[in-house]
């Protein structure tokens, strides 16, 4: 170990006042620097993180409506040019698209958000929804498989009217009492409601009148003998609104609400999607002369009860936001299904589009 002794005599230098403050002075203006772009890279990667986000949840609620509307008027192997399918359920409370709005076959139906009301009326079960539907964006109900399995009879029936029987205490055979079930083959195809107390387990799919079932059935008679070409698929409708989020609030969500259901309520299902807007291809020719092409799209306040099933399209715009509030330095207009909307808060908002053939009427 060196000591170096002063001697007597000598200097000790060190540093002068000025030379302190100019180093001080530097050291400053690094550190305020490094905060500088510590800050600047903060700020992107949140930005860039609330974007991606953003774009993830649009792109899950389009693939989420994207296979939906795809599966919408399910009828097996039975085309939609083929005899009509024929429902035997009562209008009720009309949450399964039922035949007092013309939709046995197409099997999609939405209402339009005007601002502060819905056209057509919106079925009165999804508007007693908490929170209710928005009525900025539209509310679209779909009718589809639950599952792409279908089960086949175990027993061939005898009559139109005879109780459709499939595999008792089968892996695929999930049927429960209340559901809805579409029996079809190549010709012809019924939707009815399963009143059978255990059907999982006798395989019998009963569907009386009568009783405490929402929507019931208005008759027994399937209208054809079903044998061993035909398959049963269990069906749902599910109704898809935009409403104000629960989970992240200040903000709305995608919700859907599915009937028939074991415990009907409704999800919600994405974040971040602020408004839905539904255009429907329509093929304006008459019914004896339709080309199976789009003429045109609208909204569903410009279709009547048989233009649904000339449907052939359907064009799903949204406005997808960041869940995180303060992404932007200032409140943003953002341009959505022709218009402006203008926003109080500090959100990034973009609009996303895309178009699904419903493949039931594709040629």
């Amino acid at each position: 170990m060196r000591v170096k002794i002063f001697r007597p005599g000598t200097t000790a230098r060190g540093f002068t006042l000025i030379e302190l403050m100019v180093g001080m002075t530097v050291g400053l203006f690094v550190a305020l620097a490094a905060i500088s772009v510590f800050v600047s890279t903060r700020t992107l990667q949140t930005v860039s993180t609330a974007d991606t986000r953003m774009n993830e949840n649009a792109r899950l609620a389009l693939d989420i409506l994207h296979v939906d509307l795809r599966n919408s008027g399910f009828q097996g192997c039975h085309q939609h040019d083929a005899l009509p399918v024929d429902n035997l359920l009562t209008d009720s409370s009309n949450l399964f698209l039922g035949s007092a709005t013309n939709l046995s076959v197409s099997g999609v139906y939405a209402v339009h958000g005007t601002g502060s009301s819905f056209t057509p009326a919106l079925n009165a079960v999804l508007a007693a929804q908490v929170p209710p539907p928005d009525p900025n964006s539209d509310v679209l109900s779909i009718r589809v498989p639950v599952e792409p399995l279908s089960l086949g009879l175990s027993t061939p029936m005898t009559t139109s009217t005879g109780t459709p029987q499939v595999g008792a205490n089968t892996p695929g055979n999930t049927f429960q009492t209340g559901d809805v079930a579409l029996i079809a083959n190549c010709k012809a195809g019924a939707i009815f409601q399963v009143t059978a107390a255990t059907p999982a387990i006798t395989g019998l799919l009963s569907h009386a009148t009568g009783g405490a079932f929402d929507p019931g059935n208005a008759g027994a008679d399937l209208k054809n003998v079903y044998r061993g070409d035909s398959a049963v698929y269990r069906l749902q409708t599910r109704h898809y609104y935009v409403a104000p989020s629960v989970a992240r609030p200040g903000t709305n969500s995608l919700w859907r609400y599915t009937f028939p259901s074991t415990a009907p309520r409704a999800q919600e299902v994405v974040a971040g999607i602020d408004r839905m807007v539904i255009s429907f291809g329509l093929d304006t020719g008459v019914a004896t002369d339709r080309d199976l092409t789009v003429n045109r799209y609208v909204t569903a306040d410009g279709l009547t009860s048989a233009q649904w099933e000339s449907v052939l399209a359907a064009r799903i715009q949204l406005l997808s936001t960041t869940v995180r509030d303060g992404v932007t330095l200032t409140p943003q207009a953002a341009s959505f299904a022709g218009s402006t909307v203008t926003a109080t808060d500090r959100r990034k908002r973009s609009e996303v589009t895309e178009v699904v053939t419903l493949r039931s009427r594709a040629p």
